[in-house]
């Protein structure tokens, strides 16, 4: 009996020392939110509004809901603060709803965003600055219109999105006419979806241009040029497995059709607008004519791309539902 008891009592310290380092991990004293605030307005400060025409140095509230807490990188007599050294704290208000994005408190939009935020630097200030992006994309004139992509659990949809995102893994990978030749491959694979949901490709836009937009800025200034790219290509893996892309699949695509406009270098940002096509400007950017018989000529590159095994894994899908 002795010996299990120590066996217990070794698995219960075990359990105590886990669940004590959760709560270091998710709990925050002010001089680490001073810490974090610092990094964002580093970064802030080395774009200093180059890469929009604006600064992402926007008000920014760090809400603590379980412990009540509010930290702040912006004074406001609304919120009732109290300052420490650079930044701000005080109680959670009934008013506030803990919902990441942006929300009008007295005369600002700020940036709510609920601890914990990720350990890792770069994945918390990307979180931090995407949520920022969102505070100014009005003034820039990126503020779409609603969306609905519910389209994109529909099998087909998922099959043609899949080999624009092949062909824009390849065009990630290449250089000179492989790289223009894969471009021109997933614009013709978009083509063809949004062929079969004709009455959607505007929605798809407004998702593209909302969240990957916001998620290409974050990624943009946290992350050097050889980073970002092995970052984008190491993404579409985890996309890939999801079991629903309509709340997703500008998270990649965004980025991706940014990152190659970038490799133009042109001033593709101050012309972009809520409604635009991102994959239009690239079609443009990189001088590409597509096929007479576009429908054709995707049927018959996606076997380049794995078609057939892609809508193998899409119909096993389909048949799991």
């Amino acid at each position: 009996m002795k010996k299990y008891g120590f066996i217990w009592l070794s698995i219960f310290l075990a359990l105590q020392l886990v669940f004590s380092s959760m709560t270091i991990a998710e709990s925050y004293d002010v001089k680490e939110i001073e810490s974090i605030f610092k990094e964002t307005k580093a970064l802030c400060f080395e774009d200093n509004g180059m890469l929009w025409g604006r600064t992402l140095d926007v008000p920014v509230l760090l809400v603590d809901k379980e412990n009540g807490k509010i930290y702040t990188n912006k004074n406001s007599k609304k919120l009732d603060l109290q300052s420490y050294n650079d930044i701000y704290t005080g109680n959670l208000p009934d008013f506030v709803d803990v919902i990441k994005g942006p929300a009008k408190i007295g005369n600002q939009i700020w940036a709510v965003i609920p601890l914990p935020l990720p350990v890792d630097k770069i994945k918390r200030q990307c979180v931090i600055l995407h949520e920022a992006f969102h505070c100014v994309q009005p003034e820039i004139d990126l503020k779409p219109k609603p969306y609905n992509n519910n389209h994109m659990d529909e099998m087909e949809a998922r099959f043609w999105l899949k080999l624009e995102w092949k062909a824009l893994e390849l065009a990630l990978q290449s250089e000179g006419e492989i790289k223009k030749q894969a471009i021109t491959d997933a614009i013709c694979f978009r083509y063809y979806r949004r062929a079969l949901y004709s009455k959607c490709d505007g929605c798809e836009n407004r998702f593209e241009i909302h969240e990957g937009m916001a998620e290409y800025t974050a990624q943009k200034l946290c992350r050097n040029d050889k980073d970002l790219k092995a970052y984008l290509q190491n993404q579409l893996q985890t996309m890939w497995e999801s079991p629903s892309f309509v709340n997703c699949f500008a998270y990649f695509s965004g980025p991706v059709y940014a990152y190659l406009l970038d490799d133009t270098k042109t001033n593709w940002r101050s012309h972009l607008g809520a409604r635009d096509d991102i994959a239009t400007i690239v079609q443009s950017a990189y001088d590409i004519s597509l096929p007479f018989d576009l429908y054709m000529e995707a049927e018959e590159r996606s076997v380049l791309y794995s078609g057939a095994q892609i809508m193998g894994e899409e119909l096993d899908r389909e048949i799991a539902l």
